[in-house]
């Protein structure tokens, strides 16, 4: 078992900090969200700039916020278009993708550089998913179920694989014979 354990250090380490850095960060995430209004901060704020960028591109957006259910509605033309909840504001595939990089990280200076970085692209690829997949439920409301449940969650899970990807990429040492 010990020599197990040995040859299999790296994989246990890696998944060691990645489950305890991803179940602590959630169970913040998750106490933050019993302690605040619904809809949460981070929710009210993705919807808000959802709602800019679709009025800036010409589609007259406006919204009714639901306490009793925690979302905000985004009405077009009249018509309840989407409603934006906590799920749709990507805190928690944040959280997944920072317990990856914390838990293949070598220095703490670049690491904490990508992670600014990566939330920062995560967040952009975020609400633009979020304004294409409402644009696409105005022209194409008979998609709507394949639309929100397969094709704009593959387009935010794409940009974090993306992400890891560049991150354990970056560890590889170049070899000078390959110049």
């Amino acid at each position: 078992m010990k020599t197990l354990i040995k040859k299999n250090k790296p994989v246990i380490t890696f998944l060691a900090i990645f489950l305890s850095s991803y179940i602590l960060l959630s169970l913040l995430y998750h106490f933050f969200l019993n302690t605040v209004n619904s809809p949460d901060f981070f929710t009210k704020s993705v919807s808000e700039q959802v709602i800019s960028l679709l009025n800036l591109i010409d589609y007259e957006t406006n919204s009714i916020t639901d306490t009793s259910k925690g979302t905000i509605n985004l009405f077009m033309k009249e018509r309840n278009i989407a409603f934006i909840a906590e799920g749709c504001n990507a805190i928690s595939i944040m959280i997944l993708f920072v317990s990856f990089v914390f838990s293949f990280t070598k220095r703490i200076k670049p690491t904490l550089l990508f992670v600014a970085i990566g939330l920062i692209i995560i967040h952009l690829a975020n609400i633009f998913r979020i304004v294409i997949l409402i644009i696409c439920l105005h022209h194409y409301p008979e998609y709507s179920e394949y639309l929100h449940s397969y094709i704009f969650p593959a387009m935010i899970y794409g940009v974090v694989f993306l992400l890891w990807m560049f991150w354990v990429n970056s560890f590889k040492k170049v070899n000078p014979s390959d110049l």
